[in-house]
């Protein structure tokens, strides 16, 4: 096990990727939201404020059920219809699914051995295909959040050109 520096350590740097990547889905939503609206301000978003479990609100951007990738797609698209050169990353797909769908552990319970991430096809014939591996260290994290970061400023910098045009 871990001393409790290093588990400190890892989940603030699994947590700050997971928020980025929620805020990622956010921010895709609220431009997609956007383009169905016609970049009008809205008064209230009621499916977003005062809502309680069970209540019934409209289908829109924010409400349907897209996953990320099918966000991602519907954005890129919109966004090359409009001729704006700020498409985001298919990539970040791989890394949220892989966090989603992986499986998180460490080969020792010595506090220095990184934790490691590994995803799995679905089987063929008994054999299951390793679709993704990765050693959890500080870097390989600071790397998923900046590109997560950096698809987020294209976005939001795609909001403000679509929304003024």
């Amino acid at each position: 096990m871990a001393c409790p520096q290093e588990i400190r350590e890892y989940v603030q740097w699994m947590g700050t990727l997971v928020v980025h990547l929620q805020s990622f889905e956010f921010v895709l939503r609220a431009f997609l939201y956007n383009c169905e609206t016609g970049w009008i301000p809205q008064d209230k978003a009621d499916f977003l404020e005062n809502v309680t479990e069970g209540q019934e609100v409209e289908e829109n951007a924010f409400t349907n059920y897209d996953q990320l990738r099918e966000l991602m797609c519907k954005y890129n698209e919109e966004v090359q219809a409009r001729d704006i050169k700020l498409t985001v990353d298919m990539g970040i797909v791989r890394v949220r699914d892989a966090l989603a769908h992986g499986r998180i552990a460490s080969l020792s319970p010595s506090p220095d051995a990184p934790q490691r991430l590994v995803k799995y096809a679905r089987p063929a014939d008994g054999i299951v295909r390793v679709t993704d591996f990765h050693i959890l260290r500080p870097s390989w994290f600071k790397k998923q959040i900046e590109g997560v970061c950096q698809n987020i400023k294209n976005v939001q910098q795609a909001s403000k050109l679509a929304g003024s045009a």
